[in-house]
């Protein structure tokens, strides 16, 4: 059984849900660009910007979570996109 309801909205709001609707899918897609714009494997500043948190924040995070993933090379540290997507992943809560 399928129902259908039909409403007219005024103009000025159906031009607002418009705009809104246009504004939302642009900054999904500025924010996507963003996301693909970072290396593969970061520095620790870079990294903290991926995940929109300060250097100390990330710093933080290490001491607290000791299962971040870091490669470490000869000193030099490098964090992995797909590791760090993943890891975040992890402690999504299940609402």
């Amino acid at each position: 059984m399928d129902s259908t309801v039909e409403m007219k909205l005024p103009d000025d709001l159906q031009g607002a849900i418009i705009t809104m609707a246009q504004s939302a899918i642009n900054q999904a897609v500025i924010s996507a660009k963003e996301k693909d714009s970072f290396r593969p494997y970061m520095t620790k500043t870079e990294t903290a910007k991926y995940l929109h948190v300060s250097p100390k924040t990330l710093n933080d995070w290490e001491k607290s979570y000791k299962d971040i993933p870091v490669i470490v090379i000869e000193g030099v540290r490098r964090y992995n996109r797909t590791d760090l997507d993943k890891w975040m992943g992890k402690h999504k809560l299940n609402n």
